[in-house]
């Protein structure tokens, strides 16, 4: 699976939450043990070809990057050096702010839900106007109007024929994206009649 920098950022931190470690026992942590366990794993799966790929030149790529990711975080003031026998590395006050952040982003995630789509005889009409600081939120609530049916008319105009479920109001609720997003019911088409 792929590591993200925030994800390493996460995890380094985290290992760092209650105790202090070495460089060496921090990238221990952030790498696999040897290639041997590339070619177990392989084996495991039923594939008895050799890697394609170059195995101790990609470990060394991934050091150069968490070096790079431990500068980083030292430059960030989110980690401290400290030498008591052998060099070890201590999470600051600024790194446990910057935990508790990455913590809670996990709790806020959005929903994952599939709505139930329910055929409406009159239209229905969303627009929004999402502030960029919440784009996550935005591009989140144009893929479930996509699930629901729902058209695009025009830049966040969506239209469609059918009803927004009670769960998907909540969740736009509890996302605190109402103030942002206007529904409205069609009583005379116009225009619009041919979407």
């Amino acid at each position: 699976m792929y590591n993200s920098p925030r994800n390493k950022i996460k995890r380094i931190l985290e290992s760092l939450e209650h105790k202090a470690l070495t460089t060496a026992e921090i990238l221990e942590l952030m790498l696999p043990v040897s290639s041997g366990s590339y070619k177990v794993t392989k084996n495991l799966l039923g594939y008895m070809d050799e890697p394609r790929f170059d195995y101790q030149k990609w470990k060394r790529q991934e050091q150069k990057r968490f070096y790079s990711l431990i500068s980083k975080l030292r430059k960030d003031g989110l980690i401290k050096k400290r030498k008591i026998g052998s060099e070890l590395w201590n999470l600051t006050f600024g790194g446990i702010k910057k935990l508790v952040i990455l913590k809670e982003k996990k709790l806020n995630s959005l929903p994952i839900k599939e709505y139930k789509k329910e055929k409406s005889k009159d239209l229905m009409v969303v627009v929004f106007d999402v502030p960029e600081k919440f784009k996550y939120k935005r591009i989140w609530l144009r893929g479930q109007l996509r699930t629901l049916g729902f058209r695009l008319l025009q830049k966040s105009v969506w239209i469609g024929d059918f009803r927004l479920p009670e769960d998907f109001i909540h969740d736009l609720r509890e996302l605190g994206l109402l103030p942002y997003t206007h529904i409205l019911k069609v009583y005379k088409t116009g225009s619009i009649i041919n979407f």
